[in-house]
């Protein structure tokens, strides 16, 4: 379960105020060994599982086409209905959009050989005055790199609402090893590249939002009465189980 901001050690409080600079400065930061290799061994078969039994009735939302997709993963096994509280992850996002923010959703991508170019863009509205309303979280399960589709993000860009530079200027690539997560505030310029080795790049995306505002995927409506009977308190609180 995560820490509070307030309980966590001398060291750890150095980590986090580095990643909260950075979340400043350039509108995403990189935690290391969020999980670890037990975990990646997991994740790595659940998903190819997961992605292969995919049905957007059931879970939710629509097939993203050029990609192993899945949705509604804190329904798919205890391993998920928590995984999205992990420090640093939960308590960046409760520091990007305030101590209530919830869950919009929990998905995963891959995508497939020479697919998964996205143009850069911003996800929702420009933030406001008062701050950021959305903060996403990808959690790299295998290496990424340029030849398997790495994230490219343009840094800096979560403090301005021009429009995506036309020769991509300032893009960086997100290359990181199996285990990582990256941080972001949504509102900064960003979009997976193309795939063309065709080797894995499995992320799973847990996508923020501040209370009061709809989620991706109303967890409510679409996980079971089983996982609602057993998450934690603090997990129904950031789910919206009990209403807002």
């Amino acid at each position: 379960m995560a820490q509070s901001l307030n309980s966590i050690s001398p060291a750890a409080d150095e980590v986090l105020q580095n990643h909260l600079q950075n979340l400043e400065e350039n509108g995403f930061t990189i935690a290391s060994n969020v999980l670890t290799e037990d975990e990646l061994c997991f994740l790595r078969g659940a998903l190819d599982s997961i992605y292969a039994t995919f049905d957007p009735e059931r879970d939710g939302l629509r097939k993203v086409e050029g990609y192993h997709f899945a949705s509604n993963l804190v329904n798919k096994a205890p391993f998920f209905e928590s995984i999205f509280l992990r420090s640093p992850v939960y308590d960046l996002a409760r520091h990007l959009l305030g101590e209530g923010c919830i869950l919009s959703s929990l998905n995963s991508l891959e995508p497939l050989k020479d697919q998964g170019n996205q143009g850069l863009h911003r996800d929702g509205p420009p933030a406001p005055d008062s701050g950021p309303i959305v903060a996403n979280s990808l959690w790299a399960i295998d290496d990424m790199n340029k030849a398997n589709g790495a994230t490219r993000l343009v840094p800096g860009s979560h403090k301005t609402d021009e429009p995506p530079p036309d020769d991509e200027a300032g893009v960086v690539y997100a290359e990181i090893p199996a285990g990582s997560v990256i941080v972001t505030n949504a509102h900064i310029l960003h979009g997976a590249s193309a795939n063309p080795s065709g080797r894995r790049r499995r992320v799973m995306h847990g996508y923020f939002t501040r209370r009061g505002l709809s989620q991706q995927l109303e967890q409510r409506e679409y996980l079971s009465p089983e996982v609602q009977a057993r998450v934690s308190p603090l997990a129904r609180k950031v789910l919206v189980l009990d209403g807002d």
